[in-house]
């Protein structure tokens, strides 16, 4: 049985709840827009993407352009364990704190934190209406009041992303320690494997003054996604039938964004003349001299054939011509199987690639879904945390060496010196090389399609959620 938390919240209108510690002027506007507007029940200006904000949006005039950023998580207010991915682990009631308190004694206070950890401290942008603001002076004084006395508990949800710096812990620490808030009332989680471990070595006890908790909800949620829409994944009977069939493409290397990292590999194997052997696109606007410095202080460059690049960005893949940077839906996958199955390996690469946070999110799962063997740019012993996981990894035939490298640039070159090594063989070698792999990509796949029924450190986080309020 799901486990039963309730949820409260200050406001709660007749066709949208008010998003946690946001100020209640953006309310009433959000009430008269219900009013006017001809959008189905709960599609209003909290529930919008922040892509679909533009200069007209009267939050813009009142608050600011930092408000499409989402402080205080007005876009997709619900918490992310609402998600179907946690359907048969927990159960939420959601409620307003006038209402609900007469049920239960004590209730859980959900706020999803902005992209931008560090605009939900306070210390981001001071002196701005919304941002420069600390988060609870919207919480109203009845809850805080609850908070004080521990009868009920902040659960600040960002498990969206993975990477606190101790310094933003240290503004939350400021901006707690002014209200009150004991730190057993103050629960964040975290889309990481370590995020508590880092805290706990960064803050002795006495220096705490919140809970983190892993929750690696990116993981959770692709797999559901995979394992219920089997249209967005490589057909088994198509992954069988094209043994007999050499496939155009030699690797498949997406970008979405263009992190300095994955620039830096871009434009290392445009050097060689690598990427005319493979699939590959950049739909971000990069600024083309921005990843050039980051390549050059990693690898050494051909730059007359890098400079090929600067009228190709952006580019997309040759089955996905429509695709752009606003389109691509993070956390998901909303492109067509083609790709993977007209290529023989996958290059991977995670935000961020360096210690200490151990996150592991969609972009691996992409290519196990699709039966593919890959390369993981990410931390080092990302591998190694796959395999914890369960998954298997693909030595001998890819050199995984790479994976125990601490020195970024060593790393880099590693992956890269692979790579190359596979771009080298015949089309005939590497259909081979493919397909003695295909036990583990089958293996890894099934595995990926169960992995979120029964995912042990999302049961524990509920579970300490639950502890916070039972009888």
């Amino acid at each position: 049985m799901p486990v039963k938390l309730p949820f409260f919240y200050d406001y709660v209108f007749p066709n949208f709840i008010l998003p946690n510690a946001t100020p209640i002027e953006q309310g009433i506007i959000n009430y008269i827009n219900t009013h006017y507007s001809n959008r189905l029940q709960c599609d209003t200006f909290f529930e919008s993407r922040c892509e679909e904000f533009n200069v007209n949006n009267p939050f813009f005039s009142m608050f600011g352009f930092h408000l499409g950023l989402m402080p205080n998580s007005l876009s997709q207010n619900y918490t992310y364990l609402k998600q179907h991915c946690f359907k048969h682990m927990v159960q939420i009631e959601e409620n307003s704190v006038f209402f609900g308190k007469q049920t239960y004694g004590k209730y859980i206070y959900p706020i999803k934190v902005t992209l931008h950890f560090a605009r939900f401290t306070g210390f981001d942008n001071v002196g701005l209406k919304q941002n420069g603001e600390f988060f609870w002076k919207h919480i109203s004084e009845e809850v805080l009041s609850d908070l004080r006395t521990r009868k009920a508990c902040v659960f600040l949800d960002w498990a969206n992303e993975n990477f606190i710096t101790n310094g933003e812990y240290r503004d939350l620490h400021r901006n707690l320690e002014l209200s009150g808030i004991p730190k057993e009332s103050v629960v964040l989680s975290i889309n990481s494997f370590n995020a508590r471990e880092v805290y706990e070595s960064w803050f002795p006890e006495e220096q705490r003054k919140l809970e983190v908790r892993n929750l690696p909800y990116l993981m959770t949620n692709i797999s559901h996604f995979f394992d219920s829409n089997p249209q967005a994944r490589v057909d088994t009977l198509q992954f069988k039938s094209s043994k007999h069939k050499i496939r155009e493409n030699y690797f498949l290397f997406p970008i979405h964004r263009g992190r300095p990292h994955r620039l830096a590999l871009l434009f290392k194997m445009a050097s060689e003349n690598l990427l005319e052997k493979g699939d590959w696109s950049l739909l971000d606007h990069t600024p083309f001299d921005t990843g050039i410095h980051e390549a050059t202080q990693v690898f050494s460059l051909n730059m007359d054939n890098v400079n090929t690049l600067r009228n190709q960005i952006p580019h997309t893949l040759k089955d996905e011509p429509h695709k752009n940077f606003d389109s691509e839906v993070g956390w998901e996958a909303n492109g067509t199987a083609s790709p993977y199955i007209n290529s023989y390996f996958y290059i991977a690469s995670e935000t961020y690639v360096h210690l200490p946070y151990k996150s592991i999110t969609e972009k691996v799962f992409k290519p196990i879904a699709n039966l593919q063997p890959f390369f993981f740019i990410a931390f080092p012993g990302a591998l190694e945390e796959l395999k914890k996981l369960g998954f298997k990894t693909f030595h001998p035939f890819i050199d995984e060496t790479y994976d125990l490298e601490n020195d970024y640039t060593r790393r880099m070159n590693m992956i890269f010196e692979e790579v190359h090594r596979l771009c080298r063989m015949s089309r005939e070698e590497l259909h081979n090389w493919y397909w003695q792999m295909e036990e583990i990509l089958i293996y890894n796949r099934n595995l990926l399609l169960e992995k979120y029924k029964s995912e042990p450190l999302s049961l524990e986080f509920i579970n300490h959620l639950y502890s916070k309020v039972k009888p």
